[in-house]
């Protein structure tokens, strides 16, 4: 007769057959994880747990399992990728670098010191934030243009003006204002530059009134007051109080006159002062306004205690020698009263305690160990207590009515603590390590058990420590030792030497507790400290406290030279570009006869073997007065070059690091201009080639001139 199976049955057994074999290949890729753990490969191990967790996300093993494999491989990658970088090993260094992140992406930290590392461009142009202060009125000059002057013997105004109608800036002059002749040599300079030149020379001082206007004014206190530039600033703190944050500016800057508040419920400062003055007080505030580092301090409180107890003797017990005296009756009990007429029938009877010998030696050890785990800031002081509260009483007299004797006795209670306690003030460099400042104090009862009063013993160390991060220091010998000795027996037959113990024993107990602590700290946050912090800021750098500086400090962080990019670093955006060749400036106005310095600057994203441009000047009579190539390296490139007249050309072999160099290279070109006109500085072909003689296109670049 044939079976049939219910539908419902089946389908039941298939879930449980697929659940029970996914049980089965999870159980079996955990165990492959825990091999590969153990052998150390981390990464296997994270992606096979990596691939179980998605699966299944409830399980707890997994997870616990996949966290201790990303916390090893991270740790693992960021080891190896330190060695490398301390190696030199900058390829290597990378790839653990970009590994380590990979596993926690989001980890601030670690991508700040990749970036610090493989980018300082970019990671310096993160740590220097935009200042705030800015002038409400500025001049309409491009930071990037430069000229050359060339004066002899002319008034200082008609330089003044000279340098205005080079950049459409209007000079107008107080009445005060001393002229006198001057010669001045200036080549390729921007306007503040030569501003604060003339400012210098001329001791004076300049403000902007508005986007192409500029009065000069004698640099004495009754103009400064006149014409200088002040404002209100409140500069909100987040780290350091603005009390402390007042007396250190006051004390800095106690020259600059400045007047300032605190506001305590916003913890910020109100500063008013000149441009020039508020500026270098943001910048200033900015290094000293930071988070302070963090330890942690892993303590271990070992509590060794020791007991022996010696007993050795005759123990009577509780019993002791009595006599007793009467008439026995008839159901033997002995009477309690005593004729003296009938001493002759008087009983007399001898109560003695019963004995027994006391062999008895016992020793006892134990430890209580705690391990806390404390947490603090650089300065501040961390305090730990383990132990108890011991009432104390206090008494004191009160009268009990007004103006009467004091004879009512009113006790009060005070609690004193009774254990151990650790107070610790951590310091930390710069350096990975770390001052402790230690007080370890303990503090027992020592007296007796009869007193109804206690008495406190104390034991202390207060030193001070330097540890490395991670170092451990181990301070014991705390040893505190009580012995108490007792004798109970017979009056004077205890006493005898050696029968003594046999009529009385002697009992002896020693206790001894040793103290031993062990501190290892670990540092959770530093002070961070870049490289824009460990420059100084200088004062009396701008000629001007007016609005001006601020263009004076935007001219020279534009017309610096960039650094060489790092290889395998990211571009910055606002540096290259495209594969080309570009003028600096890119437009220029010049008087006549005057010479003026151009750069031509070479960008390319692709390494380059060899290169080769020709350019010229025209609209008008020009030469071409010199060609300079120093910021070019001869052992790096070989260099041709020919100018004659309004032509030059150019030619580089590169034999080295041709992207290292490429990037640093820059070409000068003086041109001297005899007559007014409209000029175009234009460098049409460039002819380019990468180390399998691949063509490469570079785009050229024009410049237009006014020579006025």
């Amino acid at each position: 007769m044939a079976t049939h199976a219910h539908p419902g049955r089946l389908a039941f057994l298939l879930a449980a057959l697929l659940a029970w074999q996914g049980c089965l290949t999870t159980t079996s890729s955990v165990r492959q994880a825990r091999e590969l753990f153990k052998s150390g490969d981390f990464d296997r191990a994270r992606e096979i747990l990596l691939r179980e967790a998605a699966a299944d996300p409830r399980n707890n093993e997994v997870k616990t399992l996949l966290f201790r494999a990303q916390l090893s491989s991270y740790h693992y990658h960021l080891h190896l990728a330190r060695a490398k970088r301390r190696a030199n090993d900058r390829e290597a260094a990378l790839q653990e670098y970009r590994k380590a992140l990979e596993v926690f992406a989001n980890n601030s930290e670690l991508q700040a010191e990749f970036d610090a590392w493989a980018n300082p461009r970019k990671a310096a142009a993160k740590e220097k934030p935009a200042s705030s202060v800015v002038p409400p009125v500025q001049l309409k000059v491009r930071a990037d243009e430069k000229v050359s002057l060339s004066l002899k013997n002319t008034p200082i105004s008609n330089i003044f003006k000279s340098l205005g109608r080079t950049f459409n800036v209007n000079f107008i002059f107080d009445k005060d204002f001393r002229d006198f002749l001057h010669s001045l040599e200036i080549e390729n300079s921007g306007f503040y530059e030569i501003l604060r030149v003339l400012c210098l020379v001329s001791a004076t001082q300049y403000r902007v009134l508005d986007p192409v206007t500029v009065i000069v004014y004698p640099d004495i206190f009754a103009k400064k007051k006149a014409f200088d530039l002040r404002g209100i600033k409140t500069f909100y703190l987040s780290d350091i109080k603005a009390e402390d944050a007042r007396k250190i500016v006051q004390t800095v800057f106690r020259d600059e006159q400045l007047l300032i508040q605190e506001d305590v419920n916003l913890n910020a400062l109100i500063i008013r002062g000149d441009f020039q003055s508020l500026a270098d007080v943001e910048r200033f505030l900015g290094r000293i306004d930071k988070g302070k580092s963090e330890v942690e301090i892993h303590i271990e409180i070992l509590e060794i205690n020791r007991s022996l107890i010696n007993k050795l003797g005759a123990d009577f017990g509780s019993g002791v020698v009595g006599v007793a005296a009467g008439l026995a009756g008839a159901d033997g009990e002995i009477s309690k009263t005593l004729n003296v007429n009938d001493l002759e029938g008087t009983n007399f009877f001898l109560t003695l305690p019963t004995a027994a010998l006391n062999f008895l030696e016992s020793d006892s050890n134990n430890k209580i160990l705690a391990k806390p785990n404390l947490r603090g800031i650089d300065g501040e002081e961390i305090s730990f207590m383990v132990g108890d509260e011991v009432p104390i009483p206090e008494t004191q007299f009160q009268a009990i009515a007004a103006g009467g004797i004091n004879s009512s006795p009113v006790t009060t209670y005070r609690y004193r603590n009774v254990g151990v306690e650790i107070k610790i003030t951590p310091f930390i460099h710069q350096n990975n390590e770390v001052t402790l400042k230690t007080k370890l104090t303990i503090n027992f009862i020592s007296s007796g058990a009869s007193s109804s009063f206690p008495t406190f013993g104390k034991r202390e160390i207060e030193n001070k420590i330097r540890l490395k991060e991670g170092e451990t220091n181990i301070i014991g010998g705390l040893i505190r030792d009580d012995v108490r000795g007792s004798l109970n027996g017979i009056p004077a037959l205890a006493r005898i030497p050696l029968l003594g113990k046999l009529f009385g024993n002697s009992e002896k107990n020693i206790s001894q507790t040793d103290l031993i602590f062990s501190i290892t700290p670990k540092i959770i946050r530093r002070t961070p400290i870049s490289t824009e912090d460990n420059r100084p800021i200088w004062s009396g750098g701008q000629q001007s406290a007016s609005a001006g500086a601020a263009g004076g400090m935007e001219e020279e962080e534009a017309g610096a030279e960039p650094a060489a990019m790092d290889e395998g670093t990211e571009a910055d955006p606002g540096a290259a570009g495209d594969d080309r060749v570009s003028i600096n400036p890119p437009q220029a106005s010049l008087p006549v006869n005057s010479d003026a310095t151009f750069s031509l600057r070479l960008h390319a994203g692709t390494p380059i073997a060899s290169l080769s441009l020709s350019g010229d000047i025209s609209g008008g009579p020009c030469e071409i007065v010199e060609m300079v190539t120093d910021s070019l390296n001869e052992k790096d490139v070989r260099i041709l070059k020919n100018f004659s007249g309004n032509r030059f050309n150019l030619g580089l072999s590169f034999t080295g690091d041709s992207l290292q160099a490429l990037a640093a290279a820059t070409v000068q070109l003086k041109v001297r201009f005899t007559a007014k006109g409209r000029y175009i500085l234009s460098i049409p072909d460039v002819s380019a080639y990468d180390a399998r003689r691949k063509r490469l296109q570079l785009a050229g670049a024009t410049c237009p001139i006014d020579v006025n």
